[in-house]
């Protein structure tokens, strides 16, 4: 038939056309119980009120197809029946998919910006409108219960009509909006960028499900870093939950409505919004797609594989830098830069690749590198070494470690991994020096960042606030 199509298609009349394609298409649909199924007489004459002579013409405007349409395939022909039926008056109007709609709902989006702002109502109404559509073909079935796993990672807030933060704006400025989801924990993470990276404000809450299509959200914390220096976190007072309704979800494209539903909520408290505004389960709409996953480079890859082995050469013999003079910590510091070019990697710091321990191969450090050189009080040094961890409730931890023979001076933060770029941020929590059997708590100062360069499941590389650069091994 495609063949035929192909040949006849411009001397064959529309009615034949049709038919033709009607046939071909019947014939190729996988499912054919529920295509006989929807044929039956009932169903054309109460619903469609179309003589049973047009029964293929009716039935198939409700087949839904959203895979690819390629040469010789069911879809393709669907395709050409509804041009037929179009072009025959029947009232038919042209094939709406999955991926159509979704693609509408972003070019509807995109002159107001990204994510959209001060959409007009007419466009909001027709985004709406398509969102509506959008959600009547969600694929994930039971979103918030059986079909959750299909929320985790990385989300791009494209659009809402939320108030600020939220929407991807603070006062004048507008920012990059992203949401990261880790299921197990069963926490999220809102996070805006703004300025370039100079202002970033992280909103940490929690869910539960509510019921197979919702969830219960309860904010917990609200941090600001400004110049990559984290803020003390705000805790938001309790009761401040939100519902989440998961209209739409497929692998990159998530449709929520979402409203107050009895929690409490400080921009309505403090009047920044009308009393009321927002209490409704589906008061607000979120358009969300799936943001891009770092790509690590593979060991194995054969240019970073060889930049990697120049970088390790360069960091032998070095007693993890004390004995590199000046040369040998630009030689290091250029196989760091030339791997991470090379590499291209992007958003490392949300990467689970970060998690684990790491040991300390070489730095820049000087007040480690004393400590790891020469010895603590008299005890030599035995190692020195990271370890980043993820609690149940997503919140991280960077721990420190210098290892003693007979002692130890350990470090503990909290971190704050970024959801764009790469970046982490840390604030010390905690350090306590061991000498033999003595063991000194110490005040903990400080906070700051750390850049990861490239990041692997063998090595880590990673340039500080202070401007001191790091290379770490996997601990086995």
């Amino acid at each position: 038939f495609w063949a035929f199509w192909e040949s006849r298609e411009s001397v064959m009349p529309d009615t034949a056309k049709l038919w033709i394609a009607t046939i071909a298409l019947a014939v190729g649909l996988a499912d054919v119980h529920s295509f006989s199924h929807a044929l039956a007489p009932r169903a054309i004459s109460r619903e469609a009120g179309l003589p049973f002579a047009m029964a293929p013409c009716w039935v198939l405007r409700d087949v839904r197809m959203s895979a690819p349409t390629a040469a010789g395939s069911p879809s393709r022909g669907l395709d050409i029946f509804y041009e037929l039926a179009s072009r025959a008056g029947l009232g038919i109007g042209p094939r709406v998919t999955t991926p159509i709609l979704q693609r509408e709902i972003l070019e509807a989006l995109a002159p107001h910006g990204d994510p959209a702002q001060r959409v007009p109502a007419s466009v909001a109404e027709r985004v709406d409108a398509l969102c509506e559509q959008l959600e009547a073909r969600s694929p994930v079935s039971k979103p918030a219960t059986r079909g959750i796993q299909a929320l985790e990672g990385r989300w791009r807030v494209r659009y809402s009509n939320a108030p600020p933060p939220s929407n991807g704006a603070l006062g004048p400025f507008v920012g990059e909006a992203y949401q990261l989801v880790n299921v197990d924990s069963q926490t999220y993470s809102n996070q805006l960028v703004l300025l370039g990276g100079l202002l970033d404000v992280t909103l940490q809450a929690d869910f539960t499900p509510s019921s197979d299509t919702s969830l219960r959200v309860a904010f917990r914390t609200l941090t600001l870093s400004l110049g990559g220096l984290s803020l003390p976190p705000v805790q938001f007072p309790a009761g401040t939950e939100r519902t989440w309704l998961l209209t739409f979800t497929d692998d990159d494209f998530r449709v929520v409505r979402a409203g107050v539903d009895g929690g409490k909520s400080t921009v309505r408290d403090v009047g920044l919004i009308p009393k009321g505004e927002g209490e409704a389960a589906d008061s607000y709409l979120f358009v969300l797609t799936r943001a891009p996953k770092l790509l690590p480079a593979s060991a194995g890859d054969g240019a970073v594989a060889q930049l990697k082995a120049e970088l390790l050469a360069a960091c032998e013999g070095t007693r993890r830098g004390a004995g590199a003079d000046a040369a040998a910590v630009r030689a290091v510091g250029d196989a760091m830069l030339r791997l991470a070019e090379a590499a291209q990697q992007r958003d490392s710091a949300s990467s689970d690749l970060l998690l684990g321990g790491w040991d300390i191969a070489w730095t820049t450090e000087a007040e480690l590198l004393a400590l790891t050189d020469k010895g603590f009080l008299g005890l030599a040094c035995e190692g020195a070494s990271q370890t980043i961890s993820r609690a149940s409730d997503g919140t991280y931890r960077l721990d420190n470690s210098i290892d003693f023979d007979g002692g130890y001076l350990r470090v503990g933060s909290t971190c704050e991994p970024s959801a764009i770029g790469n970046k982490v941020n840390f604030r010390f929590e905690s350090c306590e020096a061991k000498w033999k059997d003595v063991k000194v708590p110490l005040p903990p100062v400080g906070a700051g960042w750390f850049e990861v360069m490239y990041i692997d499941d063998e090595i880590r590389c990673c340039r500080d606030s202070r401007g001191d650069l790091q290379v770490c091994t996997r601990r086995k």
